[in-house]
């Protein structure tokens, strides 16, 4: 899931009747005219999960891993009888071949754990050293005034995005820029969007806090090395076609990005889409459709929704609704979206969902590949469960992905499909 500055809200989690979900969602296939349509299988779902995240690993845009999550998506996509269309783009690659090394030099000695930011520029050779700056939030009125002259900037995450704190620092003079968590938990990865300025890390919650109080202190001198890689790919999103028998020439998306950001194993950001999206393609198999129907694994999410962003850009049909997954397997309840939190389709997934007696609560939200298709002014549904705090690290791993979300997912996506596309 794309990320960049703003937090999802803590909501109080609801218990879900899977069981009747299960039952209900027959119904609904059943009036859309499945004989027999198959059941949403969580187990089948996680065995996606445990292939992503387990068995190729952390998926950056453009690396080897990427392209072999793509081969085991379209093979999955072609054993159910779909048609692959793999969709090739350009894209601004990132990677960071070393982990950033950052140290506090004085009051005292201490080795800190911090994240790039992707399309952080690098440090010289030898590195950053310089005294630490608090500038609040980083906001342009933080900075109003200020010169940095050579000094490392530390602001708080919130407000504005990742770019903006690093643009107005080193607007300022600053060497670089140090932004704290403001959730505990570890530093997390977030996009700058497109290549700084000025190096660009996020420490975590506990070690900002400590930093904060010796700057309150007295002076904190820093030394800051990183190694990054920027340089044009190409990368590629990978369409199954389900054809529309009456409407072929308008077409249902329902989506999910493949890609996660380099340090990250993207169990539930976002191989838990994915893995809905393939079980809805199993759902919806033997189910007719009027409108055409995409399923879609796009690319490049992480880096500023590029992938989708093409798919949009470059559509020949005309796209009549878009339903995105992005992090499904973690929480306890899921969440409709899309960035101002109201329309059409917005009420009709709430009724397919209390149809399914899926509890599910409504908010705005963007910051994932839904974006891309509003910006079209397509409408969208955003399915997901939430920030999960450790999205973006090392630690998003198979094990903490709840199969039972994950069937919830493709049963209520499956049945929005239907609603739509039939």
């Amino acid at each position: 899931m794309l990320r960049h500055s703003r937090l999802l809200p803590r909501l109080r989690p609801r218990s879900v009747a899977l069981g009747m979900s299960v039952l209900l969602l027959a119904g609904v296939l059943a009036v859309a005219g499945a004989q027999s349509p198959p059941v949403a299988s969580g187990t089948a779902a996680l065995a996606h999960v445990a292939t992503l995240s387990q068995q190729i690993g952390p998926r950056p845009a453009g690396s080897p891993a990427y392209i072999r999550a793509t081969e085991y998506v379209t093979e999955q996509f072609q054993r159910l009888g779909y048609r692959v269309e793999p969709q090739a783009f350009p894209f601004q690659f990132f990677d960071e071949p070393y982990l950033p090394i950052l140290t506090v030099v004085a009051p005292v000695e201490l080795v800190l754990h911090p994240a790039t930011m992707i399309y952080s520029t690098a440090t010289p050779e030898d590195g950053v050293a310089a005294e630490l700056v608090d500038v609040g939030l980083g906001r342009e009125e933080d900075l109003r005034g200020k010169r940095l002259d050579g000094k490392v900037a530390f602001a708080g995450r919130g407000q504005i995005r990742f770019s903006e704190k690093a643009s107005f620092a080193a607007a300022a003079g600053a060497s670089a820029i140090i932004i704290f968590n403001n959730q505990p938990g570890p530093a997390q990865t977030g996009t700058l969007l497109t290549p700084s300025r000025i190096p660009v890390v996020m420490v975590p919650y506990d070690e900002g806090l400590r930093l904060g109080a010796w700057l309150a202190a007295g002076p904190v001198r820093v030394h800051l090395v990183i190694r990054t890689v920027t340089e044009r790919r190409s990368s590629a999103n990978v369409i199954a076609v389900k054809p529309g028998t009456s409407s072929p020439q308008e077409v249902v998306v329902v989506g999910a990005h493949l890609d996660s950001v380099p340090p990250s194993p993207g169990a539930n950001d976002n191989a838990s889409g994915v893995a809905a999206v393939l079980e809805v393609a199993r759902l919806l198999v033997e189910v007719p459709t009027a409108r055409t129907v995409h399923f879609v694994a796009f690319g490049a999410e992480e880096l500023g929704l590029v992938g989708s962003s093409y798919y949009v850009a470059n559509r020949t049909l005309a796209v009549t609704g878009m339903v995105n997954l992005d992090m499904v397997g973690h929480r306890a309840q899921l969440l409709l979206s899309n960035s101002a939190g109201r329309g059409g389709l917005m009420d009709v997934a709430e009724q397919v969902a209390g149809r399914l007696g899926i509890g599910v609560q409504r908010l705005s939200l963007g910051s994932s590949d839904h974006v891309s298709f509003e910006g079209a002014g397509v409408p969208v549904v955003f399915i997901h469960t939430g920030d999960d705090g450790v999205y973006h690290t090392p630690q998003d791993v198979y094990a903490r992905i709840d199969p039972n979300l994950l069937a919830q997912a493709a049963s209520l996506a499956a049945a929005l499909v239907v609603e739509i596309a039939r």
